[in-house]
């Protein structure tokens, strides 16, 4: 008897062991999520720093995603006087604005900012590269105004 009850114990333990591993391999995995990494290049293409108009560098920068996510990476390209700003973007983003500023100092109305967005990111993107070109004037009688436009964006 203590033989057979042992026996029946080692066959159910079995029995469960592989209904256990034969649902396992059964069933659905969840889906890996998508990361989609931005890369974007934002130039001044004109700029008054206090009367300066060289073409110079944004400052300011930001790029936005809902949830909000850590600020990004920032590379200066030398040669255009640009940034490269690169942030990896929450899952299921599905849009991103890019704001900068290309003037200061002008008192005493100030300096504004300008943005521009990407939107309708499609789903499964894995990296996204843009161009964003911003210039800047005086709004009369007030503050400079920093104005930005998308100029190209490619998925993959």
């Amino acid at each position: 008897m203590v033989v057979a009850g042992q026996i029946r114990r080692a066959l159910a333990l079995g029995f469960a062991l592989v209904t256990t591993g034969t649902l396992g391999v059964g069933m659905a995995q969840p889906a890996a999520a998508t990361v989609a990494v931005l890369t974007v290049t934002v130039d001044c293409l004109n700029v008054n720093y206090s009367g300066d108009t060289r073409d110079w560098y944004p400052y300011s920068l930001q790029v936005n995603t809902s949830p909000a996510t850590a600020a990004p990476s920032l590379v200066a390209i030398p040669a255009t006087h640009a940034f490269q700003a690169t942030k990896t973007l929450p899952d299921g983003a599905t849009s991103v604005s890019v704001s900068a500023q290309c003037s200061s100092g002008h008192y005493p109305y100030g300096d504004y900012s300008g943005w521009t967005g990407i939107s309708g990111i499609p789903a499964g993107t894995t990296a996204i590269t843009a161009s964003v070109g911003c210039s800047v004037a005086p709004v009369a009688p007030g503050p400079w105004l920093t104005t930005c436009s998308l100029q190209s964006v490619s998925y993959s």
